[in-house]
């Protein structure tokens, strides 16, 4: 392997089974591999508003995009030049031969600001932009909209009214609703006067939050989140979204935080690696958790093959097998869904899974489960003692954590292990920070620890806990009654006001029963009778499993009785799903349903390409679009190729705009490294086209695992453990 973190989709059975994914709802005439994220871009997510719209990053800063066409060279000649006048003795004023450069305004733009604004208001802005004359022959220098009474569409004519002319014009709300806009002052030099506090500008926000898409490669959404928090001086919690985002991916999702300008929020474009945001927006409410329709995924496999076949038959032909076979099965997928397993990532990719640790909480078994977090590899942390560790930054985290764990658990330097830690391991870090506090005196005092652990992580050890019984079940529910409808089966109550998704935890799980005790309002599931089950009103996709919890039932047939055996044996924690409740409450488990079946959102597709190099970009990222669009091409998505010969090397190389505080976005940004633009190959490769990829688009609800969509449609599971140690390497 070149140093690059990627895995084949076939994987290994056995973990699949461990987890409890087991069965397959989609009939295949062949299993098949493919080798996924040979690149982090490989494996591209974008989130789903919750009216079904895409996001996607259009601009980054605040001035992003292509250039103007008054800003390139143009082969028109000179217009003509202007007298030469005099200045008035005014900083802020610019000379008439600045004011007659004028930009043209879209016509598309002008008709945006008319169906907001009417017709009478955004033709005065026009003119107010271009500095033109009013009726009474004097300069226009504001103009002031009617009372608008609805503050969201106040809210869209600040932001339109910002992107239409560039920052050019300043908007503002009086008393009566009104907007008002005036011409931003320039100095002599022609530049936007700063009278705002450092880093803020003169933008003036027009709502509590400012929204914005953030784009990020190769990083967790909690991580991005807390290093843009950490850039503006402000709390994580501070900033909201919707649903966390895979790691080893490129990633777009909107977010918000509160009270920060937009100027402030782009000043973080080339501070950060592998991290990007653009499209501002004021609003008066947050994002929250759960506020997502779901993601759209698009996800290149290469090196794909016929499982059995040999590599030695002309591609033309392993080719057309594949085309056919493969697409008949996403076909029957789009029509008749699969099994909504919990993917191999809700479990961890330590040695020891979040299940496990999970199991130990319930089962009151504190002592076992800090040791169980404090898990470590003896060679790795034997070569972190030694000084042997890698130059790359989040391997040097691991092996120091390794050493850490090492540390505290031999005894050795107890009060190192907890400086040695780093802050990132979130969960190792509160346990050794409480168990060294008070010296020899908290050394024991293991329930602490745990309690000490941030509550969202609480919360994913004991969820993946529910996740793996819930998986088991599911595998049983599918053996023993496949799609049929069984007497007691469980279905949602009718009348419920609350749809089956009424939000996510913190881990970013569906929630369909509140975890407050006492809620008049949870969503309620009830048991269909035997007349119910055989009368064809119901189908499978009705059916849902409850994982366990003291607030849900269970189903009335075969399945009840196999959720108390399963969760019974001692390797599953011995413990009893009609008992959830715990001393600490924080530790009570109301339990939610979730549906038996998946299935898209919208119509799902698959493309098969013959290529040579894995290092080509299939499908272009948001940035690739962005880039394209400043280097008025279409590379990336038009016939060309891209190849980031750092990545090659496994440097994970960053990518670089141009704009507003010259942005950069890639994991080594902080070196000053600088790739320039990604280089572009003719589409017809001098050698031989001899490999086969696969690009799948296709959109899931929220809690849905592509991982699990794939395996469905590849007829194999992807072993999560074994790329997560490749990535390592």
């Amino acid at each position: 392997m070149s140093g690059q973190a990627h895995y084949n989709m076939r994987g290994t059975a056995s973990h699949s089974r461990s987890i409890g994914i087991t069965k397959r709802a989609t009939p295949l005439a062949f299993a098949w591999t493919g080798e996924q994220r040979v690149r982090f871009s490989d494996f591209q997510v974008n989130e789903i508003r919750k009216d079904g719209s895409i996001v996607h990053l259009r601009n980054i800063g605040l001035n992003d995009g292509p250039k103007q066409p008054s800003q390139e060279k143009s082969d028109q000649p000179p217009a003509e030049v202007q007298p030469k006048t005099e200045a008035p003795n005014n900083a802020e004023s610019v000379g008439p031969a600045q004011e007659e450069q004028k930009t043209e305004i879209p016509l598309s733009d002008v008709t945006i600001l008319t169906s907001l604004a009417g017709e009478k208001f955004a033709q005065e802005l026009v003119q107010l932009f271009h500095g033109e004359q009013g009726a009474d022959g004097e300069k226009i220098t504001s103009v002031t909209s009617g009372p608008l009474d609805d503050k969201s569409k106040r809210g869209q004519i600040h932001v339109e009214v910002r992107r239409i002319f560039k920052s050019g014009l300043e908007t503002s709300t009086d008393d009566s609703g009104a907007i008002i806009a005036t011409k931003v002052a320039l100095s002599r030099k022609g530049k936007k006067r700063n009278r705002g506090a450092r880093g803020q500008g003169d933008d003036k926000p027009t709502g509590e939050y400012l929204h914005f898409t953030l784009y990020k490669d190769n990083r967790d959404t909690m991580d991005a989140v807390n290093q843009v928090a950490r850039v503006l001086r402000t709390k994580p919690q501070s900033i909201g979204y919707a649903g966390t985002k895979d790691r080893r991916a490129s990633t777009a999702q909107r977010c918000s935080v509160r009270h920060t300008r937009a100027r402030a929020l782009a000043g973080t474009n080339g501070k950060l690696w592998g991290i990007a945001t653009g499209d501002y927006e004021y609003r008066d409410d947050p994002i929250h958790l759960g506020q997502l329709l779901g993601n759209e995924f698009v996800i290149t496999l290469k090196n794909c093959n016929v499982v059995g076949e040999s590599t030695e038959q002309p591609v033309s032909e392993r080719l057309e097998t594949m085309k056919a076979q493969v697409q008949s099965a996403l076909d029957h997928m789009a029509t008749h869904g699969w099994i909504n397993y919990f993917g191999h990532q809700r479990f961890g990719t330590h040695q020891i899974g979040t299940h496990q640790i999970g199991k130990l909480i319930l089962e009151d078994k504190w002592e076992e489960a800090v040791m169980a977090l404090l898990t470590y590899d003896p060679e790795i942390a034997a070569k972190a003692a030694d000084g042997e560790v890698p130059t790359e930054a989040m391997r040097r985290d691991e092996y120091a954590r390794h050493h850490a764990c090492m540390l505290f658990k031999t005894g050795k330097d107890i009060e190192r292990a907890a400086k040695t830690i780093p802050g990132r391991f979130t969960a190792e870090a509160s346990i050794l920070r409480h168990l060294t506090r008070l010296g020899n005196g908290s050394m024991k005092d293991f329930p602490g620890a745990v309690t000490h652990i941030t509550r969202g992580l609480r919360s994913m050890y004991l969820h993946a806990y529910q996740s793996h019984v819930w998986n088991h079940v599911a595998s049983r529910r599918w053996e023993l009654y496949g799609e049929r409808v069984v007497k007691g089966d469980l279905v949602i109550a009718e009348g419920e006001a609350i749809p089956l998704v009424s939000g996510e935890d913190q881990d970013g799980d569906d929630i369909v029963n509140p975890v407050e005790e006492g809620d008049d309002d949870a969503v309620r599931a009830r048991l269909l009778t035997e007349e119910e089950a055989s009368s064809g009103r119901y189908t499978i996709h009705d059916v849902v499993l409850p994982s366990p919890g003291y607030d849900v039932i269970y189903p009335d047939n075969e399945i009840g009785a196999f959720y108390e055996e399963f969760m019974g044996r001692e390797d599953n924690g011995g413990l009893d799903p009609h008992k959830m409740r715990r001393l600490r409450r924080e530790f009570s488990l109301p339990g939610r349903y979730r549906k038996l079946m998946n299935r898209f959102l919208a119509k799902p597709s698959i493309e098969f390409r013959l290529y040579t190099d894995n290092m080509e970009q299939m499908h272009p990222t948001d940035l690739d679009v962005i880039k394209a669009g400043r280097r008025g091409d279409n590379s990336n998505g038009n016939g060309k190729r891209r190849r980031d010969d750092a990545e090659d090397e496994g440097a994970s190389k960053k990518a670089k705009v141009d704009g507003d505080a010259n942005e950069q976005v890639g994991e080594d940004a902080e070196k000053g490294e600088d790739n320039g633009s990604a280089e572009t190959i003719d589409a017809t490769p001098a050698a031989e086209t001899t490999k086969i990829a696969a690009i799948v688009r296709f959109q899931l609800g929220s809690s849905a695992y592509a991982t699990v969509t794939l395996r469905e449609l590849m007829g194999d599971m992807p072993d999560e453990e074994k790329y997560e140690a490749e990535a390592a390497t």
